[in-house]
This record gives structure tokens, sequence and C-alpha cells, in this order.
């Protein structure tokens, strides 16, 4: 079994709660840069958070397939 490194151990641990702030924070910042968006602004930031979800679980999966 290969051994994997320190940073490898803490980035799986930090995944799933970096990846979903980092995609509310993006959804801020579409609101913040587009005041008529398309829908309502409220919207946008929990459709970001999910997007950050969502690839949080894809990443974390690539990472357990690696193994």
């Amino acid at each position: 079994m290969k051994q994997r490194s320190k940073f490898w151990d803490s980035f799986e641990a930090v995944t799933p709660f970096v990846f979903p702030v980092l995609g509310g924070f993006a959804g801020v910042i579409f609101v913040n840069l587009n005041p008529r968006a398309l829908l309502n602004p409220m919207i946008w930031i929990p459709l970001g958070i999910f997007l950050g979800w969502a690839v949080s679980r894809g990443v974390l999966k690539l990472m357990d397939r690696m193994r």
C-alpha cells in the first residue's frame, strides 16, 4: 500500500468545508458585480454553495480512486 503525505490527508479533510465556502463567496461576488442578475440575487449564493459542494464531492471521489 502506498503511503500518502500529510498534505494530501489534510487537503482531503478540509475539502468538504472549503469548496462550498468558495462557491458561496463566488456567488456573493457575482451578485455584487451584477446587480440586475437574471433571477433573485439570493438564489446565486446558495447555488454557488451547492456547486462548491458538488465539486468537493467530485474531487474526493477522484482522490479516492487514485489511492
